[in-house]
């Protein structure tokens, strides 16, 4: 009797093992198609990305490079932002008008300068990168007033913001007429 038992037991492991197998092999083919479907969706959007995108970035020759506009535009738009540090430093009792309308200056020739330097550099997005840069500065600055407790320079981060896409724009206006060899 003992021995009927044990076969009848080996005999269901022997079942579940089995059943246990299917499953694991059906776990592994849904895991693999899903894989590579997933794949197929990356390959698809990356065609589709590369058809939609309209420009590379562009390599220029050294002979070109001397050519475009704004040569020390990196070094020009690192130092703007200094000044507008310096500016966004002043303290609360100093500030006037006139010192928030050059903070907003700087921000206008932040966006002007790092367009210039971005588009040099042959980056195709350089007016967008520019403008979020700078958008993103200014309310950087704005937060760190608010947090050591200074009154925010509302006038000089909110004319700021929409200096640096007047300085972007005219940036890429600058570096799109500009000739070419």
């Amino acid at each position: 009797m003992n021995r009927q038992l044990r076969r009848a037991q080996a005999k269901m492991d022997r079942k579940a093992e089995i059943e246990r197998e299917k499953k694991r092999a059906a776990r592994r083919e849904k895991i693999q198609e899903l894989r590579e479907r997933r794949r197929r969706q990356r390959e698809t959007a990356r065609t589709s990305a590369a058809a939609s995108a309209p420009a590379e970035r562009r390599t220029y020759s050294p002979e070109e490079r001397k050519r475009l506009p704004g040569r020390f535009s990196g070094a020009y738009m690192f130092a703007t932002v200094f000044f507008i540090a310096l500016q966004a430093a002043v303290p609360a009792d100093q500030k006037t008008t006139a010192n928030s309308l050059i903070g907003a200056g700087f921000f206008l020739i932040y966006g002007y300068f790092a367009t210039l330097y971005l588009s040099r550099r042959g980056l195709p997005r350089a007016m967008t990168t520019a403008a979020v840069g700078g958008v993103t500065l200014a309310v950087v600055l704005g937060v760190m007033q608010a947090v050591q407790g200074q009154p925010v320079d509302w006038l000089m981060c909110g004319l700021g913001a929409v200096g640096v896409l007047i300085g972007a724009y005219l940036g890429r206006s600058v570096f799109n007429a500009a000739p070419r060899p």
